[in-house]
């Protein structure tokens, strides 16, 4: 009996008639030998594909070692056998996601050593004055990333994995400072005083709060993580255009450029993710909500975003499913779950499955294929303070979609098939219309019948009759 009333729970959030052909559903471990109790890469993989999951984000690297046989940092102790040959678990993780039909993407702790880093590769890399260290001159255990040896071996590893392995993407995590008051190791001071073009003349207390240099500090570190990324992704792209590169970003994005100098916003409006993954880790849904909301806002589409969700922290599968379902209607191009363990793998997949993943699902990455470009009209009445912006009845909702690369375009107007999305569920029925222009650009108008998150699906054929598909922004009507 209480399954039975747990089932009927998950159906009333779930909700009926969603549209999410195109969805990502991934779910990040840690481990790199599959769950933690023994079962393998086969059978944890199995465990996501049975259960409407379609990605997987495998902790096989960081920025001191690897699990695989790298020519770049070192692999790691435990892959070695008796007789000195060393396992690939890597490629034994690929080879189970090929099997079930789930993309790889290849989890890469960029800066952060770890424990899982060797103890004698850390005191190397201290001892050569690579790693950042704090005000009061302690050392941590992240690399510095404004020295151009660390980027490189970054770099470097970044390309190793994706030539010699025909992963589906690159997923970067810990591309950021360490939380607190970092970097002022001697090489930094160096490098901010020349960026600077003179001496800080009270170090460290001129580059921390209130100090005269604190401003252009903080503006250092962020280029510095912004310069990295930067080099990952020229690498990578040189080599493998279609691999898909992705980032774990910190959710409040204000305090992030403050706190860990990451700049999520400038690095997808300037290309250098393919998507982001926003750690909205709250056991709360409404404030993992407020998160993702500011984000979509800021992005206005530049990138797809995938939901970080903490099931580790939410108390029960329906608080799960109540975030799942709210990433949803915001307009959230797919969600990834934190982290793939023993109990979330035996009791809360096959719960999901009754409901939120119970549909099948492709993910929405297209690797470097051009996406669309989407513009939305203005609202007919922008007053100062947002809460107060509404549309009145019978305002008209557009926007306008273009294509940049005439490849990718469609061979006609009736190759083009439409949805419109409210809250994440298909409108059936809707006053509204389409029609091209003359210079190509496609326009959609609707009239909304009621307040909530909007966003148009399309699928099409190009004219060589590939098919391609497109999620637009999403527009909140008041």
């Amino acid at each position: 009996m209480p399954r039975i009333c747990f089932i009927l729970m998950l159906l009333w959030l779930g909700g009926r008639g969603a549209s999410f052909a195109a969805e990502l559903r991934g779910a990040w471990i840690h481990s790199p030998t599959g769950i933690v109790d023994k079962r393998g890469w086969d059978a944890t993989v199995k465990a996501l594909a049975d259960n409407g999951y379609n990605a997987l984000f495998a902790n096989l690297a960081w920025g001191g070692c690897a699990e695989f046989p790298s020519d770049v940092v070192t692999p790691h102790p435990s892959l070695y056998d008796r007789e000195g040959n060393c396992h690939d678990r890597l490629q034994e993780c690929l080879d189970a996601c090929r099997k079930y039909g789930i993309q790889l993407h290849v989890w890469v702790v960029v800066c952060n050593l770890g424990d899982r880093t060797p103890k004698e590769i850390r005191e190397q890399l201290q001892d050569e004055g690579r790693l950042q260290v704090d005000a009061a001159g302690e050392s941590s255990t992240y690399l510095a990333p404004h020295l151009p040896e660390n980027r490189a071996m970054l770099r470097d590893l970044s390309v190793e994995i994706v030539t010699h392995y025909p992963v589906d993407g690159l997923h970067l995590d810990y591309i950021r400072y360490p939380f607190g008051s970092y970097d002022f190791s001697d090489s930094a001071r160096k490098d901010f005083e020349r960026s600077l073009g003179h001496a800080v003349e009270n170090w460290p207390e001129d580059c921390q709060k209130d100090g005269a240099e604190y401003s252009a500090f903080l503006q250092w570190r962020r280029d510095n993580i912004t310069e990295l990324l930067r080099e990952i992704h020229d690498a990578v792209k040189a080599v493998r255009p279609e691999v898909q590169l992705t980032a774990a970003v910190y959710g409040y994005w204000p305090g992030a450029k403050v706190s860990v100098a990451q700049e999520a916003e400038l690095w997808a409006k300037e290309g250098l993710v393919d998507a982001l993954c926003p750690m909205n880790y709250s056991k709360d849904t409404t404030e993992a909500g407020q998160w993702l909301r500011q984000q979509l806002r800021a992005l206005d589409g530049a990138v797809p975003v995938y939901a970080g969700l903490a099931n580790y922290m939410t108390p029960t599968p329906e608080d799960l499913v109540s975030q799942i379902k709210d990433a949803r209607r915001c307009g959230a191009d797919g969600f990834i779950t934190f982290q793939l363990k023993p109990d979330f793998a035996d009791q809360w997949l096959p719960l999901l499955h009754e409901t939120v993943t119970a549909a099948p699902a492709t993910p929405p990455m297209r690797g470097n294929e051009a996406r669309p470009i989407v513009e939305w009209d203005a609202p007919p009445f922008e007053p100062p303070w947002r809460l107060l912006r509404v549309w009145r009845h019978d305002d008209r909702i557009g926007c306008t979609i273009r294509w940049e690369n005439d490849a990718s375009a469609p061979s006609a107007p009736t190759a083009i098939q439409f949805r419109l999305l409210h809250n994440g569920t298909r409108v059936e029925q809707y006053r509204g219309g389409r029609r091209f222009r003359k210079d190509g650009a496609l326009r959609l108008v609707f009239v909304p019948e009621r307040r909530g998150y909007y966003r148009w699906e399309m699928r099409w054929k190009d004219a060589v009759g590939n098919i391609h598909e497109c999620r637009t922004s999403t527009r909140y009507v008041y």
